[in-house]
């Protein structure tokens, strides 16, 4: 479960940019002292309920992606780890997956037109497949940023909601 040296549990840098000591931390997530020193030194796993009301009075979503990644054995296999970016960053990553779009799309259909793949078309197959899991990443960037705005008030929740809401009816 240990990270490589010199780096630091996400759950206790979370904690510290709060400014919270353990002790306030401990009693505002119901657990105690004990079990959230041993979270944050990596001597127990949090359970996924830990995680998410972690996630919830850090303000912090991102938390449960580094959880499911990192410490869930089916996540570690399936789910990729989505990193911390702002959103002028995720929308210049996105964008750039999104014009390679057009390009994957033409190679998929040529590898699945004969409904085969041999040899000579696993590379392109491989970059469609890694194209569109650097896309998946983006977009979940994108989510866990917009969740932390709507944590920290910079979006309504109300307004997000509604407008989400609509664009589904509209679709």
């Amino acid at each position: 479960m240990a990270e490589a040296k010199g780096s630091t549990n996400l759950y206790l840098a979370k904690r510290k940019a709060l400014g919270w000591s353990r002790e306030s931390a401990a009693e505002k997530l119901g657990i105690s002292d004990d079990k959230l020193e041993r979270i944050e030194n990596e001597k127990q796993m949090p359970n996924p309920q830990d995680v998410l009301i972690m996630s919830d009075v850090y303000q912090a979503p991102e938390l449960c992606n580094y959880y499911c990644s990192r410490d869930c054995e089916i996540g570690r296999r399936y789910v990729p780890r989505v990193p911390d970016s702002e959103l002028p960053g995720i929308v210049l990553q996105l964008m750039a997956s999104i014009y390679e779009m057009d390009d994957i799309g033409k190679i998929l259909v040529r590898i699945t037109a004969d409904d085969q793949i041999d040899d000579s078309e696993v590379e392109n197959l491989a970059k469609a497949q890694y194209t569109l899991e650097r896309l998946s990443i983006m977009i979940e960037a994108l989510q866990l940023c917009v969740e932390r705005k709507i944590d920290r008030g910079e979006i309504s929740r109300k307004l997000y909601e509604a407008a989400y809401k609509k664009a589904e009816e509209t679709r």
